[in-house]
């Protein structure tokens, strides 16, 4: 039960912890959004964009800044160098998915170990003693059983809480793609 105690407090972590770092104002700030889908297109509002990159710590502000840092190279240049530093960032952005993963594929094993460690324990008991008491052969039997339903119950929310951040990240990524490529275009637009 200790593993299995570890493992959900290191899931609770994980997941607290990504819920809260991949809100979607905190990757992708509404009034920076907003600038760069501003239409029609003006130097001012260029400018206005890069001033907001400049003081944005959010994974848009940093993509941004970055585009704009590379500007006066040629457009597939930029792009080379915003694309890399993208994968740096989604790789962040996934930190401690694969222990949350890990959580959700170690819970039913943890859990179906415990239950045979306590069916062993039980038999050799009965080998000892006997079949005389049946309360103390359910009993064997509840803890045993308690070891899997514990680790199914800590398995089963640690694996939609990672299919759930999974996807949060694929809808920021496309988010954030569209917002670039935006840029993008406005910056080389002949």
């Amino acid at each position: 039960m200790w593993p299995l105690l570890v493992c959900s407090v290191a899931g609770l972590a994980i997941i607290l912890e990504r819920v809260w770092a991949l809100q979607r104002r905190r990757v992708i700030p509404p009034t920076l959004a907003s600038a760069i889908e501003k239409q029609p297109v003006t130097a001012e509002q260029t400018e206005m964009i890069r001033a907001l990159s400049a003081e944005d710590s959010s994974v848009l502000g940093t993509l941004v800044h970055e585009v704009f840092t590379h500007a006066s190279l040629p457009k597939t240049e930029n792009v080379e160098a915003m694309q890399a530093l993208a994968r740096q960032i989604v790789g962040r952005m996934e930190r401690g998915l694969t222990t949350l993963s890990l959580i959700a594929e170690l819970g039913p094993l943890l859990g179906l170990l415990g239950t045979v460690i306590g069916m062993v324990r039980l038999f050799e008991d009965v080998a000892r003693k006997g079949l005389g008491d049946p309360t103390e052969i359910s009993h064997g039997i509840y803890e045993a059983l308690t070891a899997t339903m514990t680790g199914l119950g800590i398995a089963i929310p640690a694996l939609i809480a990672y299919m759930y951040l999974r996807r949060r990240i694929e809808v920021l990524v496309l988010e954030l793609e569209r917002h670039t490529n935006e840029l993008l275009t406005r910056l080389y637009r002949s």
